[in-house]
């Protein structure tokens, strides 16, 4: 922008102007009202470049006048040359005038400087000093926008998709259409994040939820549409270009214009942003019923914990090749315990059949480390027992009740099984078949070990074709 600001006073192309944009405070002025920032860049920055530039180009004339025998106001610049607006035939080339105060300074008049520098400040007349009260305007002026669009809510899934989105904008001047057109854009995609897609989301225990990219949405082009942009020029009467600021419209309409539409579309007040699918859903659809708990195998709850995790439960037996006795005395046994628990690093007594265990688990790409308290109570040797646990880690906590039976059989024990347990955190986001599959996994690894341990022989080790454990670890086959 400066380049072309510049380029447009001396009649050269914006290809042969070299900006400079360090700066060192140290001797180089700054003020607030300077900078690339704030949407001032255009009416402040650009517009004082432009006030040294034509000083600059004046000094110049002047350089050159006697050499083109004309007045300096004569003098004028286009096309890379230097010329008399009587005779246009008489010229010289722009650089060789800018050098000449370099290679042949014999060549200026008397009393003319030979560097070519100008520093100019340029302060308008709003941006007063602040009154008694500390009253003061931070701008200059003041760019206009107006927005509507047209939205479309997905009745079943809640989901919001922009139909038509227009925006139209007063920015004063434009000094450069396309990069004008590629702020809007730019500012109108976070407004789009903003209203529908970015949240820093925190559970019922404080934990932060959106750390990561796989949790913070942010919209890709794919979701967001291509506004029809508008324009209506009406220049700043205080700033030397005309220009106002422009980059952060879309930031502070867009959200706006979307939360009224989906409000209009639905009839009522929408919550805060962003309108994400849940949350729309919520106001479309009454709370639903949790689903019946299958007869048996592990299933996924719908409904969320009372902690706001995700609830799982599930039953099952296994036949295990040892008597009762023997079982219940593996199951009381801390080593013996630690060895059967799948992850299990550490396990201490704490008190009356209660642990305190080291657990690292691994649920698809969630991996964590926990640490795990779990208690034996209801005993009733060597029939029955309940286990309690819970566990939290940086990824999450968990929580479940699991009831043991031990039948005797011809051929050693019956153990059967019925838990429920809760899970929040990342690990709760982890899609619910993937935690069932998890889940009998986990309980597979506990009665393998338990079979060895009492003496039988545990299944022969599986080496499973790369699609088995793909479809494994999807959680689509067992």
């Amino acid at each position: 922008m400066l380049a072309q600001v510049v380029a447009d006073v001396f009649g050269l192309r914006f290809e042969d102007i070299r900006v400079n944009t360090d700066l060192d405070t140290g001797k180089d002025a700054w003020s607030i009202a300077s900078g690339n920032y704030s949407s001032r860049f255009a009416g402040a920055v650009a517009g004082a470049a432009q006030v040294a530039a034509t000083r600059l180009r004046g000094r110049m004339a002047a350089l050159v006048a006697g050499q083109l025998n004309c007045r300096a106001d004569d003098v004028r610049f286009a096309g890379g040359k230097v010329f008399s607006d009587a005779n246009p035939d008489n010229s010289l080339s722009f650089s060789r005038v800018a050098a000449a105060g370099h290679w042949a300074p014999g060549t200026l008049p008397d009393g003319q400087e030979a560097a070519l520098r100008e520093t100019a400040f340029w302060t308008p007349e709003p941006l007063k000093a602040p009154t008694d009260a500390d009253h003061i305007n931070s701008s200059a002026c003041y760019g206009f926008i107006f927005d509507f669009c047209g939205v479309e809510i997905d009745r079943t899934t809640g989901a919001v998709r922009i139909d038509r989105y227009v925006t139209m904008h007063d920015a004063g001047r434009l000094l450069n259409p396309l990069l004008v057109e590629g702020q809007i854009l730019g500012g109108f995609a976070h407004a789009v994040g903003t209203a529908l897609y970015e949240e820093y989301a925190y559970g019922d225990d404080g934990r932060f939820l959106s750390g990561t990219f796989a949790d913070y949405l942010v919209p890709t082009a794919c979701e967001v549409p291509v506004p029809v942009i508008l324009h209506r020029e009406s220049p700043s009467p205080v700033t030397p270009l005309g220009a106002k600021g422009v980059g952060e419209g879309n930031c502070m309409s867009t959200p706006a214009c979307l939360a009224n539409a989906v409000a209009d579309a639905l009839g009522g007040p929408v919550p805060s942003l962003p309108l994400t699918p849940a949350k729309i859903a919520a106001l479309i659809h009454p709370p639903e019923p949790p689903r019946p708990t299958a007869a048996a195998g592990v299933t996924a709850a719908p409904a969320p914990s009372a902690s706001g995790g995700r609830g799982l439960t599930g039953e099952g037996s296994r036949e295990v090749p040892a008597t009762p006795e023997q079982v219940w005395a593996i199951l009381l046994d801390p080593k013996e315990l630690a060895a059967l628990l799948p992850g299990c690093e550490a396990l201490d007594l704490v008190g009356a059949n209660a642990y305190r265990a080291e657990v690292v688990v691994g649920i698809g790409p969630v991996r964590g480390r926990y640490t795990a308290e779990v208690a034996l109570s209801n005993l009733d040797p060597p029939n029955a027992l309940t286990l309690t646990g819970s566990g939290t880690s940086a990824l999450g906590s968990g929580s479940g009740t699991g009831h043991v039976t031990l039948e005797r059989t011809l051929t050693g024990t019956r153990v059967t099984y019925r838990y429920g347990a809760s899970v929040g955190g990342k690990v709760a986001a982890v899609g619910g078949r993937m935690l069932d599959s998890a889940s009998r996994l986990l309980i597979g690894q506990f009665f393998e070990k338990l079979v060895a341990r009492a003496g039988g022989t545990a299944a022969p080790a599986e080496h499973p074709s790369l699609l088995t454990r793909l479809l494994r670890f999807l959680g689509l086959k067992q």
